[in-house]
């Protein structure tokens, strides 16, 4: 019996020599920071340490081999190998290899194998690891967007890491309003992306972090989106350096004053363009054309002013034909381009379209408009005072090219003209106790009888067809805008009492200096042109 138990253990031996099984050396726990010495022999041909890693971080092992070949290796928790496994060549007692292998690893524990190369190599060795932690603050799991970090936005930066087990981090960032995100990241991850999704995990960007010779990566990128939950996602696939980053995240609201959707003829935006404002949009990746309609209600110039980073324009006819670009922005992040057009238009119905070709280069934009006449019929002497007219929408012009400077203007229509430049409302348009007034000019008739501006030739009877005297307007001037003419001394000869004071008030304010010294030609019919004159200088003054 004893001797079929030395055969027994002789076998063993034997098939451990020729078909590579080994007697694994007990399991030691291998502190930080200290130095373990071990030998490789043909009996133990393979050691094991224990590593508790209490946190995120990088482990570094330093293996001196002191013998020809050796193998050596990290597993994790379930046996699965961390990296690969290093050999260690051309050991020799009296001047050891030395093996310096990092591992960027989540919190566990591990197993750090020692083991000879080829069966024939055998000697000493010692190992000591070190331990940096990653100090990051970011809150595992998060690699998936169901398991994603929500964040805030103008927030704490976030310090995060990433390991061969743990290569995606996901974040999520909810916007309650238009604007640009900003994301800087500063790490030294060697190779890596960074990747934003839409709240249907749809990429809506993407960009390569890549080191150059191990320096720090710093990286700043801008998006421009609509309102909505989004996803940030870091992404490492190199290793060689620690892959720590550090994330601030920003955002900046576009205050846009645009009522979406509008990226359509049928969706488009009326646009005011005789209001002298500037107009503010916004573009994004999911937002590429906004529509804003125009009218031109005669013909003449119409100059826009465009200033943004990136995007441009497009102008289109009611027929849907298109210009193209007439403009694209040349600016940079934080410096728009500002830009200025003068177009020559005929009446009719346009569409302004600020476009972006780029979906990564959106942004805000602004605009303003102004518009001016070109009716062939008006002098220098009253350009400014149409012009003016035309843009505060008080008359159009009898036709598209002609304003009728010379015309004579009805009462009614004089009225009209005075109840929009005034502002008034003319809401109550049921019809007037003056049985001759149209139904165009109900509700201005009515405005101005009701603020005791303007009154009929009868109490059934406004005039409403005759033509406005140079007087009439006097009186409707002076007890519209208020005015008075104290201390004036009339040289007018043709002035009766009735008319005295609202003429002197003409006067002291430069709205009028007569018809000559000596003549106001109050009795005399008031053309289009003159009244453009007296309103543009009485609303000036106001």
């Amino acid at each position: 019996m004893k001797n079929i138990s030395i055969l027994v253990i002789t076998l063993l031996l034997f098939l451990s020599g020729v078909m590579g099984i080994s007697v694994a050396n007990a399991d030691t726990t291998l502190p930080f920071d200290t130095s373990l010495t071990g030998a490789i022999t043909e009996q133990k041909s393979l050691d094991t340490y224990t590593i508790n890693v209490a946190t995120a971080g990088t482990l570094t092992i330093t293996m001196n081999v002191y013998f020809s070949a050796a193998y050596t290796g990290l597993q994790g928790a379930n046996g699965q190998t961390i990296d690969h496994f290093e050999a260690v060549f051309h050991g020799r007692p009296e001047n050891p290899t030395t093996l310096k292998k990092v591992y960027h690893l989540e919190l566990g524990v591990y197993t750090l194998l020692v083991k000879d190369y080829n069966k024939t190599s055998f000697g000493d060795y010692n190992v000591i690891a070190s331990f940096d932690p990653a100090n990051n603050n970011e809150t595992e799991p998060n690699n998936t967007f169901s398991e994603a970090m929500p964040i805030q936005v103008n927030g704490d930066k976030i310090r995060g890491f990433l390991s061969l087990a743990d290569r995606d981090d996901y974040y999520k960032v909810e916007l309650d309003e238009p604007g640009r995100l900003i994301i800087d990241i500063d790490s030294e991850l060697g190779r890596g992306s960074l990747y934003l999704y839409d709240s249907k995990e749809n990429e809506v960007y993407r960009k390569y972090l890549s080191d150059y010779e191990g320096l720090p990566i710093l990286s700043k990128s801008h998006m421009d989106l609509e309102a909505g939950t989004y996803y940030i996602r870091m992404n490492g696939n190199s290793f060689s350096y620690p892959p720590i980053y550090e994330m601030d995240v920003s955002f900046f609201p576009a205050n846009n004053e645009e009522v979406e959707p509008n990226n359509s003829r049928g969706t488009t935006i009326p646009l005011q363009i005789t209001d002298n404002r500037t107009h503010t949009g916004f573009l994004s990746y999911s937002d590429m054309a906004d529509y804003y309609r125009i009218e031109m209600k005669y013909d003449g110039y119409l100059t826009i002013d465009f200033s943004s980073e990136f995007s441009g324009y497009e102008w289109m006819d009611e027929k849907g034909n298109s210009s193209g670009f007439l403009h694209t922005s040349r600016g940079e992040v934080g410096k728009p381009e500002k830009s200025s057009k003068r177009l020559e238009l005929k009446r009719g119905i346009y569409y302004f379209i600020p476009k972006t070709t780029d979906y990564r280069e959106g942004g805000v934009y602004t605009m303003s408009f102004k518009v001016e006449p070109a009716f062939k019929d008006v002098t220098n002497r009253y350009s400014e005072a149409v012009t003016y007219l035309a843009k505060k929408d008080v008359t159009n012009g009898i036709s598209a090219s002609e304003f009728g400077v010379n015309d004579r203007i009805k009462r009614v229509d004089a009225a009209i003209w005075l109840a929009k430049i005034l502002n008034l409302d003319t809401s109550d348009a049921h019809q007037t106790s003056y049985m001759d007034v149209p139904k165009r000019g109900w509700g201005a008739v009515n405005a101005l009888k009701r603020e005791n501006i303007a009154n009929g030739k009868t109490p059934t009877h406004f005039g409403a067809n005759d033509t406005m005297t140079r007087g009439e307007m006097a009186l409707l001037l002076q007890r519209a805008y208020r005015l008075s003419g104290d201390g004036v001394a009339l040289p007018f000869k043709d002035v009766s009492w009735r008319y005295e004071e609202a003429v002197k008030s003409l006067l002291k304010n430069g709205i009028t200096q007569g018809k000559s010294e000596s003549a106001f030609g109050t009795d005399t019919a008031i053309t289009r042109g003159e009244m453009a004159l007296f309103l543009y200088r009485a609303d000036l003054k106001e």
